[in-house]
């Protein structure tokens, strides 16, 4: 018998390069899983360590100088009205009305001096007032407690007044943006 010629099956796979295996995983979940780990063991070793070696707050750290702390803080000072502007506010890019109505808690000792001062001067306030609000950022006037506002405002009024101590803490009960057309 002559020999068969090869089939065309057998050749074709004869020329073709063998097949590839399976790429093998490169274990990223497995590292990640470590690497997770690791971090929850770290973060629990801090936690043990501060709770063994960490001393309760010291309650006097952050109380005023000066101050006492009462029973009833509302019977000891007052609320003033010290402005109530509207001011235009251009830094962010787009022309913002801003309505604003600043107060002002001061202590009760002093109440008539600062009420004196702020109708004797009611123009200088107002300008302090406006000038510290036409140069806020939007990031700024966007704060929930418009704290950055408020600090700024409680400097000019203690500059204008010569007197930082006066003023106890600023309040802005209003401060609504109102859109313009320009």
């Amino acid at each position: 018998m002559a020999a068969e010629p090869p089939k065309q099956d057998a050749v074709a796979d004869a020329k073709s390069p063998p097949a590839e295996k399976p790429a093998k995983k490169s274990g990223r979940g497995a590292i990640i899983g470590i690497f997770g780990g690791v971090m929850v063991v770290e973060a629990v070793l801090v936690f043990g360590a501060m709770k063994l070696f960490g001393s309760d707050p010291d309650p006097t750290v952050g109380m005023e100088v000066g101050l006492a702390p009462t029973t009833a803080p509302w019977e000891e000072s007052r609320e003033i009205e010290v402005a109530k502007v509207r001011v235009l506010n251009s830094s962010g890019g787009r022309s913002l009305l801003y309505s604003v109505r600043v107060v002002a808690r001061v202590h009760e000792d002093e109440f008539d001096k600062v009420k004196q001062f702020l109708e004797s001067r009611k123009s200088t306030v107002e300008d302090a007032i406006c000038r510290v609000i036409r140069s806020a950022e939007e990031r700024q006037l966007a704060e929930p407690g418009l704290e950055t506002l408020k600090r700024q405002v409680r400097y000019e009024l203690g500059n204008l007044m010569s007197d930082e101590q006066l003023i106890e803490q600023i309040l802005i009960p209003e401060c609504m943006p109102l859109a313009t057309a320009f």
